[in-house]
């Protein structure tokens, strides 16, 4: 299920932009020219409208005119050296010839990349749809100025539930997420479990009633032999074999769980305490390098008001401030 993993919902849409001109201050422009423009000049860091939700880990928002052209089809070297004594089909012959152009693919307008990775307990609809009704709830504005310039939002956006169903209808399959809290792997013990025995009687279940439905059914009668037992085996192995493997595949889309302390109210807090740590081992290093009883109980007593103002514990504050970046 690579849209939800580890605790986080990857959310990626394909929003088409609107082709017909437009006036904005007076003057008649292309609607990607004049969303270029807003996306251009939205609010970054703390001021950014994704960073109003407490769930957000990251947003992009990115125009996509059109598909690169990675160049001609090259074909099989091979046949190209034996194409004078193979009868090849005139659709290869075409795309040998340099001169023939081949078909290129291209988009029918421009589109909005919008991705966004945030907190997600199950991946379910349902929470999608809630993070998107927030978003809109706490940004309208400055999401209004952006995605007026897509398809059809005009007419289909009046609130926080129209606006969910407008980029959930946009939505495609996120295949290749990126998830980096499990900073040295997933522990074996937190991995989805299988029981290998129920597999293994499972897969030898699906083989006996395979072979034995081969040899007694399909078979006739004249090779309920050695022969046909070999056949009703290998037909066993196979069908249990597929079995398995279509098993095993589906097993590994099933989510890692989420890391500890991952959501974004943690990473906050932990980019928070290394701001403030750092600049406490900087402001107490000459107390710190000191051997005498003195410099230890200042040290000990500046690391205890450390703690007393800046709660490790506390994920609600003191933290730091959604969007802001850096340390």
């Amino acid at each position: 299920m690579p849209t939800f993993d580890s605790g986080a919902y990857f959310l990626t849409t394909l929003i088409p932009v609107s082709t017909t001109t437009i006036v904005e201050d007076g003057v008649p422009t292309s609607p990607v020219h004049a969303l270029r423009k807003h996306l251009s000049l939205m609010p970054r860091g703390e001021r950014s409208p994704f960073a109003t939700n407490t769930t957000n880990h990251f947003a992009r928002l990115v125009v996509i005119d059109d598909v690169d052209y990675n160049g001609r089809e090259q074909p099989n070297t091979l046949l190209v050296a034996a194409s004078p004594e193979l009868p090849i089909d005139q659709k290869y012959k075409d795309m040998l010839n340099p001169v023939i152009a081949q078909r290129q693919d291209h988009l029918s307008c421009p589109f909005l990349f919008f991705s966004a990775d945030f907190d997600s307990k199950t991946g379910s609809d349902a929470e999608r749809d809630a993070y998107l009704r927030d978003l809109w709830t706490q940004s309208e504005g400055e999401l209004r100025k952006v995605f007026k310039y897509c398809l059809g939002f005009e007419a289909r956006v009046r609130d926080a539930a129209s606006f969910a169903k407008y980029v959930a209808d946009c939505q495609i399959e996120t295949t290749m997420p990126f998830h980096d809290y499990w900073a040295h792997g997933v522990p074996a013990d937190k991995l989805p479990s299988v029981a290998l025995k129920t597999v293994g009687l499972a897969g030898l279940g699906i083989f006996v009633v395979a072979a034995a439905l081969v040899y007694f059914w399909l078979l006739p009668h004249f090779l309920h032999g050695f022969i046909g037992a070999l056949l009703a085996i290998a037909a066993g192995v196979g069908v249990a074999g597929l079995a398995i493997y279509l098993y095993i595949l589906d097993f590994g889309k099933k989510p890692f769980p989420a890391a500890p302390d991952s959501t974004l109210p943690d990473v906050l807090k932990a980019l928070y305490l290394r701001r403030e740590l750092t600049r406490f081992a900087i402001d107490n290093q000459v107390d710190a390098a000191g051997t005498d009883p003195a410099s230890a109980q200042r040290l000990y007593d500046a690391f205890k008001a450390f703690i007393d103002a800046n709660k490790p514990g506390d994920v609600e504050g003191p933290t730091q401030k959604p969007g802001a970046i850096g340390i």
